[in-house]
């Protein structure tokens, strides 16, 4: 299993969404499983890795760019998804059955993602 998100940096939904994933860092980290960090674009990579803010997300992620959008376009065709909101993040196995998804804003992501991780 694995979590993979597409993430609209300096976004509310975003910046919310990743402090809720810093609260439950220990959690995540003694999974073990990797979390892969997308962003739309070189530059919005560039911003977001400026911020200290999010300095204390767990040491499993691992950050990247979705090239020309092909990943958020097959997320979201797959999961029926709404064309526009982010962040869009899945928690997936490598046969690509996905067993949690979530859209824009979330009231405590990081929980609700370790609650469907210890049912794994």
């Amino acid at each position: 299993y694995f979590v993979v998100a597409v993430l609209g940096v300096g976004q509310e939904p975003t910046n919310h969404a990743l402090r809720d994933i810093s609260a439950v860092k220990e959690q995540f980290e003694k999974w073990g499983q990797k979390m892969v960090l997308l962003f739309t674009s070189r530059d919005q990579y560039n911003k977001y890795m400026q911020r200290d803010e999010f300095k204390s997300l767990p040491a499993t992620v691992r950050y990247g760019i979705d090239q020309d959008g092909k990943i958020l376009t097959q997320i979201r065709r797959e999961m029926k998804l709404d064309a526009t909101t982010l962040p869009v993040f899945i928690i997936a196995d490598t046969f690509n059955r996905v067993v949690f998804v979530s859209q824009g804003y979330t009231i405590g992501l990081g929980e609700q993602m370790m609650n469907v991780v210890n049912k794994l």
